[in-house]
């Protein structure tokens, strides 16, 4: 039997949620989870915000303290609350539901965070993969996999059911004409993307 190529995670919740928030992200320091170090490093299991707001990801004092973290550089960062200058940063790794690992990720140090967030999972981690989102039932369920496959195009499945059956030399049934006026084929317009 085939081995699935990617890793993946689904976070469900009762009811539609405002923010995605998941539970027990492990967080360590950095290391190669394919030879690790021997005894691995402390890790600790962390509330975060998956933030698509956030450009990078972040974590709390609370957490570099905690894993007794050493800074290895600094940045500026800009939030909600205005802008920091010489923040520490730190490679950490996350460890997500289901084993999903993103290793070796530069965080800054935020003591702006808000609620009971240890750490906000920014765009840096959340472009590393696939991520849907959905309200079914009126239940948000959010599913991430990594690394990226392909592209989810609702506009491209709404077309397929919409010309079903459609023969590719049939003039395209949204009316579209070329240049000389004249239907353009199906296969030039809606049906390239079938």
């Amino acid at each position: 039997m085939p081995k699935p190529n990617f890793s993946a995670f689904t976070v469900t919740y009762k009811g539609v949620s405002r923010r995605i928030i998941i539970k027990d992200i492990e967080i360590s320091e950095a290391y190669d989870k394919d030879s690790p170090p021997s005894p691995l490093p402390k890790s600790i299991k962390v509330l975060a915000l998956w933030d698509t707001g956030a450009t990078h990801s972040v974590i709390l004092p609370k957490v570099v303290s905690d894993l007794g973290l050493t800074p290895t550089g600094k940045c500026t960062i800009n939030h909600g609350g205005g802008k920091d200058d010489d923040v520490n940063t730190y490679i950490v790794n996350f460890v997500f539901p289901n084993g999903v690992t993103i290793q070796g990720v530069e965080v800054s140090e935020n003591t702006n965070i808000v609620d009971n967030f240890h750490a906000i999972i920014g765009m840096d981690i959340i472009t590393l993969g696939d991520m849907n989102l959905s309200h079914v039932s009126k239940n948000t369920k959010m599913s991430f996999r990594i690394p990226t496959i392909k592209g989810i195009d609702y506009v491209q499945e709404f077309n397929v059911l919409l010309f079903a059956g459609t023969p590719r030399n049939a003039p395209c049934p949204c009316g579209a004409i070329d240049s000389s006026g004249k239907p353009l084929k199906f296969k030039y317009c809606h049906g390239m993307n079938t």
